[in-house]
């Protein structure tokens, strides 16, 4: 809609018509997305020709109530980026082996809902193996309770598939065999796979039939309630027999190699590393692939992990199947690791026409790594280019940084590059898995932004979007499945305010916020705190339900001083007070049940009548930072957390502390002086993040190899801020004091001789080079024309005689 007002009649000239090509049975991306992208297009017909002659076009239906979601408006943002770009290598070639049997099915079932798409429906298959003689073959079999002859299967002991394929040996005896598999199909879908030696010469078949069409027969998926049942037919011995029963309702599968869920068809169909192709450009500059039964394998690399649709091009003949599987990092096999994480399906699906040149995703992924898999091709495949449109928020780069220590240079540019990939429409979690919009990356995500672009244009965006997540929650104090994130978007708008200067956001959002502290306050028991049923906090494994947990009672205390001080603005002065109170309060509720005396750190919270004893850094470090501190009591925190920051673990999200609360780990460490103990948790724990690849990103969690995390993102990006705001010393206001009309610079770093860079100011761009030489403390400033400046060194830096000279 760009910058102008404008209505849309669609009802008078405009015809559609459903695209047909789609897989409407597809399974999500991940739990957070929505469907995979399996693309037909031989069956969706020339859009282009528009033959609105054929009934297929109809006429678009008025909504009765025109007005039901409100008038156009301009865009609030810039539009995104959509930058064409290839890939800058190709890996390698290869063909698919061909040592194995594939057989496979999938069977959808609902997951429009969560509760849908984690639901547990069982279902049964049945089919009979031939074997020419008695024998021991190993197989490979998707999850499920599998059972030969009657006999249950265990899987064998080494398992290096077992995210999407476990191996189990099957005692064979000559003829045929009676195979069972009971399955609670999760996720949307049962892609069930089996696979076997080729060299066994083994047949598959629901009718006992060595020629016959159906390889296996299913029955259900039966509700919850059903479970009993289907246990009971999977333990009978005989397919034959099961078939017999409720025989209408049997379901039967044709032999096929793809189950049609690409990103389980790409990791079964395994590349074979001992047949790499050499292949050959034409004059054009395209790739020439010949017909190969088996299929063809390119591996591909992006310059940098990239945020954007997905495109390949070139010249396929009709049918061609163009799989594309897509990832952050590699796996062992140096292929793109399509299973880090078992339940996302990394990739997607199109079926060429015959005319069509190019296919683009419709919807954009993170990726750095692809593997392109063609098969079905009744001709010469010319491929003209693979790669992707990168689709970004349009920041203007105005911050750098370089420094003594080129790890903190590297380690400064990962955190931004990582913030560029999660910055969409809304900021986002990371550009792989999710692509959500949450509370507590996006604190981070916009204090990052300030320091090098400036533009917080995106973050008072998501700012009005969180608004209409919470809106449930604000209102009628709803509890939330993490209570602690509407918390800290008031955090966060309060920021944005103070950088930006505009507080209207924050008064018309004002009586929200009042409305959720309000009701956060009904909730205060005996002891004056107040308890949640569920909170985030952290990833680590301290307790984050049903209790009044010490992390959460600071985030209030924050909120509640933070909305006071909104309440003092906007001249409500007895609000103002009834929240300062509040706080005060619940400081002190703090102080009298959750600090121990012995240690001087917080126990984690309370539940019900009883302390939670042990004491995670966070639920110390919280308080500390949103209490009512002074800099000795900081200083002294600082002190009492410097040991247990030594070694903090190195199990996933069992650590004492991981990338997501770090931020408020550095807050206070920075705050109280102690550049020494924050440049080497950053050194360590980020180093490894930097020195990863020559376009380093930043990490979920503090390994890239975890299971669970994701190797871009942004919430782990903030050394980037804190090396602007502490090393540079440029103040932006976060934990201090910010007046927007004049620059305080606080040159602030125990380990390093000299650094310079420029940081956003909101009154300008603002350059600093610093440099310890003997004695002295040289300082070079250039600002915005009229703005003053004050330069006042902090800790070990305030020792040096200061030489200043501005520009």
């Amino acid at each position: 809609l760009g910058e102008k007002r404008m209505d849309l009649d669609i009802t008078r000239d405009w015809v559609f018509r459903a695209a047909t090509g789609y897989d409407k049975t597809a399974p999500r991306f991940s739990f957070a997305t929505g469907p995979m992208e399996i693309w037909d297009s031989c069956s969706e017909g020339d859009w282009a020709a528009m033959e609105t002659a054929t009934t297929d076009w109809k006429k678009p239906v008025p909504i009765t109530d025109q007005k039901r979601f409100g008038t156009f408006a301009p865009r609030p943002i810039p539009h995104l980026t959509q930058e064409a770009v290839s890939t800058v290598q190709r890996t390698g070639a290869y063909a698919r082996k061909q040592e194995e049997t594939l057989y496979s099915f999938r069977i959808p079932t609902p997951d429009r809902e969560m509760v849908e798409y984690n639901a547990s429906n069982r279902a049964v298959g049945t089919t009979w193996i031939y074997s020419p003689k008695a024998q021991q073959v190993t197989a490979g079999l998707w999850w499920g309770e599998h059972y030969l002859n009657g006999n249950k299967l265990s899987p064998k002991s080494e398992q290096s598939r077992e995210s999407y394929r476990r191996d189990y040996d099957l005692e064979l005896k000559k003829g045929w065999n009676a195979f069972t598999v009971g399955y609670g199909i999760i996720w949307g879908s049962w892609d069930f796979y089996v696979a076997v030696p080729e060299s066994a010469g083994l047949v598959f078949s629901a009718d006992q039939e060595q020629e016959g069409e159906d390889w296996m027969a299913t029955y259900g998926p039966f509700p919850e309630e059903g479970n009993e049942r289907v246990a009971q037919l999977v333990l009978s011995q005989s397919p034959e027999e099961l078939q017999q029963k409720d025989a209408g309702s049997w379901r039967r599968h044709a032999r096929t190699v793809t189950a049609g869920q690409p990103a389980r068809d790409l990791v079964w169909k395994e590349t074979d590393w001992k047949a790499p192709l050499s292949l050959q450009k034409d004059k054009a500059g395209n790739l020439v692939i010949p017909p190969d039964p088996r299929g063809v394998v390119l591996q591909y690399a992006m310059a940098e992990t990239t945020l954007g649709r997905l495109w390949v091009a070139g010249n396929f003949p009709k049918g061609t199947e163009i799989d594309i599987g897509f990832s952050e990092e590699l796996n062992g096999e140096g292929e793109a690791w399509l299973y880090k994480r078992y339940q996302i399906g990394a990739a997607l699906r199109f079926v060429a026409d015959g005319v069509r040149q190019r296919y683009e995703s419709f919807k954009p992924y993170g990726a750095k790594y692809l593997k392109l898999h063609l098969s079905g091709m009744s001709d010469t495949v010319r491929l003209n280019g693979v790669g992707m449109v990168r689709q970004y928020y349009p920041f203007t780069r105005v911050g750098s940084f370089r420094s003594s220590n080129p790890l903190l240079d590297k380690i400064w540019e990962a955190g931004w590059r990582t913030l560029r990939l999660c910055a969409e429409d809304t900021y986002t979690d990371t550009p792989f898995r999710e692509r959500g919009l949450y509370a507590g990356d996006m604190l981070p995500e916009t204090v990052i932004t300030a320091a090098v672009s400036g533009d917080l244009r995106l973050a008072q965006h998501s700012l009005s979007v969180f608004q209409d997540m919470y809106q449930e929650e604000m209102l009628t104090g709803k509890e939330n499945r993490h209570n602690d994130f509407p918390l800290i978007t008031l955090l966060t708008l309060d920021y944005v305010a103070k950088y930006t200067g505009d507080w209207s956001q924050a008064e018309e959002y004002f009586t929200n916020y009042a409305s959720l502290l309000r009701h956060h306050l009904s909730k205060r028991d005996e002891k004056g705190l107040i308890s949640a049923q569920r909170v985030f906090i952290e990833w680590t494994d301290l307790n984050k339900s049903n209790a009044a947990m010490t992390a959460y009672q600071a985030l209030l205390v924050a909120s509640l001083f933070t909305l006071s001080e909104w309440a003092t603005r906007f001249g409500r002065s007895k609000e103002a007070a009834t929240f300062q109170v509040a706080g005060e309060g619940l400081i002190q509720a703090m102080e009298t049940h959750l600090l121990d005396p012995v240690s001087s750190k917080y126990f984690d919270g309370f539940q019900g009548d009883t302390v939670i004893t042990a004491q995670h850094l966070t639920s110390t470090v919280w308080p500390s930072l949103y209490g009512l501190h002074t800099q000795e009591a900081d200083a002294n925190m600082a002190d009492l957390l410097a040991p247990e920051l030594a070694d903090i673990g190195n199990v996933s999200r069992k650590r004492k502390i991981t990338p997501y609360s770090s931020f408020y780990l550095l807050s206070l460490l920075y705050r109280a002086e102690r550049a020494g103990l924050a440049e080497a948790f950053i050194e360590r724990y980020w180093g490894q993040m930097a020195l990863h690849s020559a376009t380093p990103t930043v990490w979920e969690n503090f390994d890239v190899d975890g299971g669970q995390g994701t190797s871009s993102h942004a919430w782990s990006g903030h050394p980037t801020f804190f090396l602007a705001t502490e090393a540079l010393g440029v103040q932006l206001g976060w934990q201090r004091e910010l007046d927007r009309e004049e620059i305080l610079i606080q040159p602030h770093s125990a380990t390093l001789s000299w650094a310079e860079g420029t940081v956003a100011h909101p009154a300008g761009p603002v350059y600093v080079r610093w440099e310890v030489l003997g004695s002295h403390l040289y300082v070079a400033v250039k600002g915005p024309e009229g703005i003053p400046v004050t330069v006042r060194p902090r800790g070990r830096l305030a020792n040096f005689n200061l030489r200043l000279a501005l520009k």
